[in-house]
């Protein structure tokens, strides 16, 4: 099956839901998209960017109930916010919905709870994004070739899993299938921890008194790439993130005890009193490299 929605509904227009509105206008789907924002100067900004056929201030789309009126809903929001929209769709709503989220336990444990029996929720994780967050920063070619994990709840309909799976190949991301447990691991490791590492070096550096001093004085910043390429996800919306790690916390924890066992000990192989392993240092960045590669798959 590769039939377009008709009538597409995003539930929120921030970088996320703001693409993937350009991402359908510029793959010419035949699609209608609308969109529904928290406040009018949302709904302003989301007008003059003239990316959806209707916007709709939260209020008056839940006070019309109008979610009959669209074939497939895209709830593109903070998870905690997903979880309670997730509450306001009703149960004989008969399109197919979707969601954004970074991590899956939370919302695959609602939407079992929701629906009993067969239903069309179908939960989607593309792997994009950016350190910046709104709708300005929004791009069309967000989502190209980029990977979306889908993550089926008990029950889901297989014309659910065909026809999201199908949407998300027609913007041009490459699909994988993970369940919520897994999914949840893996991008602890591979994203979540990495934000609260990339924060803490920000905050461990920033405030360092004679970087402060320095700093103040230096007509350029004084950080090479090293530290503007690690730090960079710090800058992502902290709104946000404070909902994927409320999610995921017990994966993510777990992961950073690896994490600092494997820290202490190579801060012991800096420690002067423990003498020097020659070529320690150079096996140790050879061998990371290797991982890197596998991990990126850059020899494929």
């Amino acid at each position: 099956m590769n039939k377009n929605f008709e009538n597409i509904l995003i539930y929120g227009l921030g970088l996320m839901g703001g693409s993937l509105a350009l991402a359908i206008k510029n793959k010419k789907f035949s699609s209608k998209v609308s969109a529904i924002v928290r406040t009018l100067e949302r709904k302003k900004e989301a007008e003059s960017y003239n990316i959806a056929e209707k916007i709709y201030l939260e209020d008056e789309f839940l006070a019309s109930n109008l979610w009959d009126e669209f074939d497939f809903i895209v709830l593109a929001l903070p998870i905690d916010l997903t979880c309670q929209k997730i509450d306001l769709i009703p149960e004989n709503y008969s399109g197919f919905i979707t969601d954004l989220g970074s991590s899956k336990t939370a919302i695959i444990n609602k939407v079992e709870s929701k629906y009993p029996k067969s239903h069309n929720y179908y939960s989607s994780h593309p792997m994009t994004g950016s350190e910046h967050s709104g709708l300005k920063y929004g791009k069309e070619d967000l989502y190209d070739n980029k990977l979306c994990i889908l993550t089926p709840a008990s029950r889901v309909s297989a014309e659910a899993a065909e026809r999201v799976s199908s949407f998300w190949a027609q913007i041009g991301s490459q699909i994988i299938t993970i369940n919520a447990v897994d999914h949840d691991e893996i991008l602890s490791l591979v994203s979540h921890s990495p934000h609260i590492l990339s924060s803490l070096l920000a905050e461990w550096i920033g405030q360092n008194e004679k970087v402060i001093q320095y700093t103040k004085n230096s007509p350029l910043p004084l950080t090479g790439g090293g530290f503007r390429d690690m730090s960079r996800i710090a800058g992502s919306n902290p709104d946000m993130w404070d909902a994927i790690i409320n999610t995921n916390r017990e994966f993510i924890y777990s992961g950073l005890i690896t994490f600092r066992d494997k820290l202490t000990e190579l801060i012991e192989h800096l420690n002067p009193n423990n003498g020097c392993t020659k070529g320690f240092w150079k096996e140790y960045f050879k061998e990371s490299k290797s991982h890197r590669d596998k991990i990126l798959k850059m020899n494929e």
